[in-house]
């Protein structure tokens, strides 16, 4: 039988729940007072001491369950429900990876035990903060989009609801009003151009010149055209039709949280996103 040693025994818990417990408050995105994050790691090693003279303490599995409810409860004081379900089934989370790791490091062969926890401890906080980081880097891509509604012409019925991306790095500027634009898909707004702009644009090379006599044989056209001017690797004077739009909302039917007028709205021929999830592109300035 192994020696056990008490203070080497009530170190080691400690320090281990401490991290289990940081982990599960970043993972949560909850702040935790240092002593609320102490007292739940000390509740652990109150359990792991006594099992060392109780030992059927260990065997017990009901015992094991209300002991880590207890730890997270202490930690994390219950909100909600379901706060506190999503605090624990994250505890367990954390713990199940934490002893997979150990596990495996024991079955790498010989390990002295303190080198055992040290590496558990930082090859899973590692991994942790690698899949938080990736999680909230795909939540934040969600979150950036929007729904925008274009109407060219206030006066005739139409316009259009598209889904847009918010875009910081759109930085194209109308020349003239040096306000931001939208960039939207050429196709997504053939119902909102006249057939004779369409077709001119839509035939017409990018970077070309355009015919002046469609523009100006299309009433109340001709005042909204514009050229904006912009760089891009591989072309370094590219320009982009465009045209003003009486009526731009950002947000959706039932809860408009932008209405701007005379927005300035590019035209791009190629699909903005290949699975087609956006179709246009604002600047960040549109939503604030």
């Amino acid at each position: 039988m192994n020696d056990v040693y008490l203070d080497v025994l009530i170190f080691e818990n400690t320090v281990m729940n401490c991290v289990i417990l940081h982990i599960t408050s970043v993972a949560v995105s909850r702040r935790v007072k240092w002593y609320r994050l102490l007292a739940g790691a000390l509740t652990g090693t109150v359990y792991a001491v006594s099992a060392v003279w109780m030992t059927a303490l260990t065997y017990i599995t009901a015992s094991k369950i209300i002991l880590s409810l207890i730890m997270v409860t202490v930690t994390f004081p219950p909100r909600s429900i379901r706060s506190f379900v999503r605090t624990a089934a994250c505890f367990y989370g954390v713990t199940f990876l934490f002893a997979g790791i150990s596990f495996a490091l024991l079955l790498s062969g010989p390990v002295r035990y303190t080198a055992n926890i040290i590496v558990t401890v930082c090859t899973g906080y590692i991994i942790v903060i690698t899949v938080i980081g990736y999680v909230r880097k795909r939540r934040a891509a969600a979150n950036i989009t929007a729904d925008v509604y274009i109407q060219f012409d206030s006066a005739s019925e139409g316009g259009v609801w598209l889904t847009a991306i918010v875009d910081s790095g759109n930085m194209l500027r109308d020349p003239l009003s040096g306000d931001a634009v939208i960039i939207a898909e050429l196709s997504a707004l053939e119902g909102e151009l006249p057939c004779e702009i369409y077709g001119m644009l839509k035939s017409g090379a990018p970077g070309t010149f355009y015919d002046a006599s469609v523009l100006s044989d299309t009433a109340g056209w001709s005042g909204r055209f514009r050229i904006i001017p912009y760089k891009a690797l591989g072309n370094e004077n590219g320009i982009l039709p465009a045209f003003k739009a009486d009526i731009v909302r950002v947000g959706d039917k039932e809860h408009i949280k932008q209405e701007l007028n005379g927005v300035t709205v590019c035209l791009y021929e190629s699909a903005l996103s290949d699975d087609k999830q956006y179709r246009a592109l604002i600047a960040p300035e549109m939503i604030a």
